[in-house]
């Protein structure tokens, strides 16, 4: 009963907010409006040759903690989330490297190795095409239970890929997000629907943007997985 009294209660809002007539721009299309006010969770770039790159085998390496000076703590375990979720999400477009034969490859890269660098030398180590590396910067606990959180998850993290043969990063992603209350942001409606208006978990955050990312990933080299066709990302 609850959850239909919630959801109720979003749908009507939604409406309320519909039928506002003070709403800003409104000369553009409703698509484009709501597209305005909606967080943009991922952010993408890409080479302008990236269509050119050919991948068959790709190394995931772990992904490391790089969390700003005076951010929070990341909660236990955020690496190697991010990490499991990306090499679940690369094994369903190409071909993965083991993890044990990439964190072999890991372990002799020199300490000091800028992480661009470590890349190159785990690729090359492990004959890859090309690497899929990154860093998590922010990954906090949701505090509360689903229908009542006292703090809302927040994970952010940035993922890259390299391409062996030309030794350049083509592709760069960038995914942040804090789950936002319905009246805080009323765009976040479907957001809302899709959790059944609930608090999600940090893990849950991260699969979410792992999913995004690989996906963008996988159109901007051409490759959209199930027909489907997302944007791709912005050529630098």
């Amino acid at each position: 009963m609850k959850t239909t009294a919630i959801l109720a209660m979003a749908a009507a809002m939604a409406l309320a907010v519909a039928a506002c007539p003070a709403v800003p721009n409104q000369n553009l299309p409703d698509a484009k409006l709501v597209q305005q006010f909606q967080p943009r969770d991922l952010s993408t770039h890409s080479v302008r040759s990236i269509r050119q790159v050919t991948i068959d085998r790709v190394a995931v390496m772990p992904i490391v903690a790089a969390v700003p000076f005076g951010g929070d703590p990341l909660a236990p375990g955020a690496a190697d989330v991010i990490t499991a979720d990306a090499y679940q999400q690369a094994s369903g477009a190409w071909k993965v490297v083991p993890q044990n034969q990439v964190m072999r490859a890991v372990a002799n890269v020199p300490s000091g190795v800028s992480l661009d660098d470590a890349a190159l030398q785990v690729g090359q180590a492990v004959g890859a095409d090309a690497v899929l590396y990154g860093t998590v910067e922010r990954y906090v606990e949701r505090v509360g239970v689903g229908y009542a959180a006292d703090k809302p998850a927040s994970v952010a993290f940035s993922l890259k890929l390299v391409d062996m043969k030309s030794k350049q990063v083509v592709w760069t992603g960038r995914f942040s997000k804090t789950q936002q209350p319905l009246s805080s942001n009323i765009f976040n409606l479907p957001t809302f629907l899709e959790n059944k208006g609930q608090w999600v978990k940090a893990n849950e955050l991260a699969k979410e943007g792992v999913a995004q990312a690989i996906d963008n990933l996988r159109a901007s080299l051409g490759s959209a997985p199930g027909g489907r066709a997302p944007s791709p990302a912005q050529p630098n």
